[in-house]
């Protein structure tokens, strides 16, 4: 078998496998409901909004347009609920698999056809974090795919055409997330570089052409889109900015988050030695005999790698697992591969494709990270015991919410139950993803990266919230009103929820439709506790009627009983 056959058979194996993984790990993401919303809310004719309220200012609650577009497709398509998300699973799986085969594709050609293994393919397709986020409904494969793409047209940039194409990329990742603007910088640098190669500066019409070509579809595709983007939404930067307090640095959490995973996948920092050797040492003669033996494809390896790495350290990670480290994994795997170039042993590719192969299947995870308290855990272990349940009772909600304004409060994975049930308004508490004051609130001590925005109970209630369903709603203040437990009869077991607001007219409509709801009758309880007013102190009546009136008397007409406690406490 000549050389060409082992490097595509082996090449093909280690896409096989990376399909197979991924395909083997799917599942939909909690946050990926919340693009999945959007998107069937643009379908439908709503708008690239999260909530149907006339009264709520659009809010730009996701971070991955080009991706919320590629499932709006799918919706005008008629795809439905499960449909979509199978959709989404699978272009985040054929993306996980179009990187292996580009970084076996960069091998080839750098190698000019004389690469016996494939080697940063093979260690890719071994990464399991990578396969398990790959088919979670969430843009991550395509960003990874799109940044790996824009590495390699910057290998070699030969003509204005080329240089057109990699700005076409840098748009994409740009509008597929907002990080997509670092790769974006780095790929500039390198145009640049090559218009004024000739070291005089005196820029002639085809220097000028890369310069052009480049900024061209950002220009024309990028500027628009920021200008509709901050008249539509009212802000240059989407709500999760604010959301993930992306202007307070965490380098310490950063610096843990990438400790942890390259202790896991050990392997991994057997790139970095050659890649600083051959970066920063001047160049030598080899680089006459082919570009990929100089000093080009290991300075934009490290452009990207570096660029991004500090990225991650200052925002101080994610929390989930390996989430923000994998767009420059496929290049800093892809230093392998240029180590063999340099270095023509024969022995060497298959040695270290098969140390990093085996190294990341027998990975070294950090504890903690099937607990779902821990700041950073694998978002995939610790969510599939919840999807399930979750799925079942939101679509039994579903024709229980039919036709009513119902307005649920949700946090972590309940995106799930906003999604299914059709909730018109549903209030994400956790972080504030796509609720624009919450997103803002400031953050007292640093915890979990994006869950550590303070509760605001009052304006849950100023919002007209119904129903919480964080089960610890107000629990965590020190205060635990039984009169808010409520409890749906959703198979298999019903679903609890927290009661933020009384609705009269809603919860009158719910009993009839549901004959089993679980809930005490507020009116009847503020009846009993009136009986006996006379006989409780001063303070703790008006401590009680300011909660009362923030979850009652603020949304239901009752001057009556309103009248009753005035008197109480005159």
């Amino acid at each position: 078998m000549n050389r060409r056959a082992v490097f595509w058979t082996l090449a093909a194996v280690a896409v096989l496998a990376a399909v197979g993984q991924a395909w083997a790990l799917r599942w939909t993401c909690d946050d990926a409901f919340i693009s999945l919303r959007y998107a069937r809310h643009f379908a439908e004719g709503h708008g690239l909004v999260f909530n149907l309220d006339p009264a709520e200012p659009p809010v730009e609650g996701y971070t991955n347009f080009s991706w919320t577009m590629l499932l709006a497709l799918a919706v005008s398509l008629g795809f439905g609920d499960g449909a979509l998300e199978a959709w989404a699973s699978a272009w985040g799986i054929a993306c996980h698999g179009g990187v292996v085969l580009l970084l076996a594709a960069m091998a080839w050609r750098a190698s000019g056809g004389r690469a016996l293994v494939p080697v940063a393919a093979v260690g890719y397709a071994a990464i399991h974090h990578a396969a398990s986020l790959a088919p979670a409904g969430l843009e991550t494969a395509l960003f990874v795919l799109l940044v790996t793409a824009m590495l390699r047209a910057c290998l070699a940039l030969k003509c204005a055409r080329a240089a057109w194409l990699l700005g076409f990329l840098g748009v994409l990742a740009a509008l597929t997330r907002p990080d997509g603007a670092i790769p974006c910088a780095v790929a500039g640098l390198f145009v640049l570089h090559d218009a004024c190669r000739r070291g005089d500066w005196a820029w002639r019409r085809s220097d000028w052409r890369l310069v052009v070509g480049y900024a061209a579809p950002f220009l024309l595709v990028f500027a628009p889109y920021l200008l509709w983007r901050h008249g539509y939404y009212g802000h240059w930067l989407p709500n999760t900015f604010y959301a993930k307090s992306g202007a307070d640095p965490h380098p310490a959490a950063g610096f843990v988050y990438a400790r942890d995973f390259f202790v896991c996948y050990w392997p991994l920092m057997l790139c970095f030695p050659p890649l600083a050797w051959f970066a920063l040492r001047k160049p030598d003669l080899l680089a006459a005999i082919s570009p990929f033996l100089g000093r080009r494809p290991w300075l934009a390896v490290l452009g990207f790698v570096g660029s991004y790495l500090a990225f991650v350290l200052w925002v101080g990670g994610d929390f989930m697992f390996g989430r923000f480290l994998l767009p420059v994994l496929p290049a800093l795997l892809f230093a392998l591969d240029l180590l063999c170039l340099r270095w023509r042993a024969a022995w060497l590719p298959p040695a270290l494709a098969t140390i990093v192969a085996l190294g990341c299947v027998f990975r070294v995870e950090p504890p903690g990270l099937d607990d779902p308290r821990n700041d950073v855990s694998d978002n995939r272990r610790i969510s599939l015991p919840w999807i399930g349940p979750f799925r079942e009772a939101s679509e039994w909600l579903r024709p229980v919410f039919a036709g009513l304004d119902v307005r649920i409060a949700i946090a972590g994975g309940h995106a799930n139950v906003a999604y299914r049930s059709r909730a018109p308004v549903a209030i994400e508490c956790a972080a504030g993803l796509t609720d624009a004051h919450i997103a803002r609130l400031p953050v007292p001590v640093r915890g979990k990266r994006g869950h550590d925005k303070p509760r605001d109970p009052a304006y849950l209630e100023r919002r007209g919230a119904h129903f919480m369903l964080e089960t610890n709603y107000q629990g965590d203040f020190g205060v635990v009103d039984t009169w808010r437990d409520v409890l749906f009869p959703a198979p298999p077991v019903g679903f609890p929820m927290r009661l933020v607001t009384w609705d009269r007219e809603l919860m009158a409509e719910l009993r009839r439709r549901l004959p089993g709801l679980q809930a005490v009758d507020f009116e009847q309880f503020l009846d009993g506790y009136l009986k006996d007013v006379a006989n409780k102190p001063k303070a703790q009546v008006a401590a009680d009627y300011a909660k009362f009136t923030g979850f009652y008397f603020a949304h239901n007409d009752d001057p009556a009983r309103k009248a009753a406690f005035e008197a109480a406490l005159r």
